[in-house]
């Protein structure tokens, strides 16, 4: 993960600390390297399993300005809580094509560590912006909320550029969303499941595999 951000946002590495016993990864002379003893170093790491690198960044500072007028496909994440989810769904949005992350109020930190962990470092490579919810009231953009009663997303005909909503994991999308969207999709289970639901994260990465299914040239 340091490796990737060095090399796709070297402005944002502050520094980098290495255990002595460390096989560093290489870092260009510009970032400061700190070394220390491996045993200083487990108290200052969250891993249970260090790899004996941590590097100290900079938030982008794109992520406190309000985006520009939206374009492309936006993912707006209402209310996410669990790190864990948040994680996956960076990691399935930038690897399944999401143009800009927003941010709601509510949502998780996206660069706190185990954030950062979950996503396996995804947030090197993707636009994420820190909004309100009235930024996908204002928007020109088809709003598509992902909720438990809604068309039936294996039907769907995505459009090309659109917000899509992924709420809150036990409240789900805010009601002002549900009110507001241009259409509302659920995953329907297959014949005869018990299993109520998916957790968000799975759910977002349905979606986004639906989606580009339809765009794919694969």
């Amino acid at each position: 993960m340091i490796s990737d951000l060095i090399k796709e946002r070297p402005h944002l590495v502050d520094y980098v600390i290495c255990s002595k016993d460390n096989k560093s990864i290489p870092i260009p002379s510009s970032i400061k390297i700190y070394e220390m003893d491996s045993d200083v170093f487990k108290t200052l790491s969250e891993m249970v399993t260090s790899q004996g690198i941590m590097a100290v960044c900079d938030i982008p500072e794109s992520f406190f300005e309000n985006p520009a007028d939206p374009f492309g496909f936006i993912l707006y994440l209402d209310g996410i809580q669990d790190p864990g989810n948040l994680g996956t769904i960076l990691r399935a949005a930038e690897f399944l094509g999401a143009d800009k992350i927003w941010i709601g109020p509510g949502t998780t930190d996206p660069f706190g560590p185990k954030s950062v962990q979950a996503a396996m470092g995804s947030q090197a490579y993707l636009e994420i912006f820190q909004v309100e919810i009235e930024d996908v009231f204002r928007s020109s953009l088809p709003v598509i909320v992902a909720d438990m009663d809604g068309e039936n997303a294996f039907k769907f005909q995505w459009p090309e550029n659109a917000v899509l909503v992924m709420g809150n994991e036990g409240q789900g999308p805010s009601a002002g969303l549900r009110e507001h969207a241009s259409h509302v999709l659920t995953i329907p289970s297959g014949p005869g499941k018990k299993t109520e639901s998916l957790n968000v994260g799975m759910a977002c990465t349905s979606l986004l595999t639906l989606r580009m299914s339809q765009f794919s040239k694969i």
